[in-house]
C-alpha cells in the first residue's frame, strides 16, 4: 500500500482521496431517512385534533365517540405510514408509543369514565403535545 501511494503523482493521489471521501459521503447521506411530506402532514393534522379532541374529555364521552372512533383509526394509519417508510425505525417507534401508551389508553379511559377531570385531561395533552412536538422535528430534521 505504501508502495503504491509514492507511485502515485501529486495530482493522482488528490483525485483518488477526493473520489474516496466523495464516496464516503454519499453513501452516508444514503443511510439517513429522507424526507416524508405525508409524515409531517400526519404529525402536523392529527396533532391539532387529538388535543382539541382531548380537551373535550371533560365532556360525556357519548358526544364525541365517533370523532374518537376517527381519531384512533387515522392514528393508526399514520403510525404504520411511519413504519412502512426505510430507515424511519425512531419515528415509527415514536408514533407506536404515542398510539398504544398514550392516546390509546387516555380514550378508552374516557370512555370507560364517562367524563374526565380536567387536572388529567390537562396533563395527558402535555404529554401528548411534547411526544408529538418531537415526533415533528425529527420529521423535519430528516433530508429534503
Amino acid at each position: 500500500m505504501r508502495t503504491f501511494l509514492r507511485s502515485l503523482k501529486p495530482n493522482a493521489l488528490l483525485l483518488s482521496l477526493g473520489l474516496v471521501l466523495f464516496s464516503v459521503t454519499s453513501t452516508m447521506q444514503s443511510c439517513s431517512p429522507r424526507f416524508d411530506q405525508a409524515g409531517l402532514d400526519n404529525v402536523t393534522n392529527l396533532g391539532g385534533q387529538m388535543t382539541q379532541l382531548m380537551g373535550k374529555a371533560v365532556e360525556p364521552f357519548g358526544k364525541h365517540s365517533d370523532a374518537v372512533t376517527k381519531l384512533l383509526e387515522d392514528l393508526s394509519g399514520a403510525a404504520t405510514h411511519a413504519a412502512d417508510q426505510k430507515r424511519n425505525k425512531e419515528i415509527a417507534q415514536s408514533w407506536k408509543i404515542l398510539n398504544d401508551e398514550l392516546a390509546t389508553p387516555f380514550f378508552n379511559r374516557w370512555k370507560e369514565k364517562g367524563i374526565l377531570d380536567k387536572d388529567y385531561v390537562k396533563e395527558a395533552v402535555g404529554q401528548v403535545g411534547k411526544s408529538l412536538d418531537a415526533i415533528k422535528k425529527a420529521e423535519m430534521a430528516k433530508r429534503k
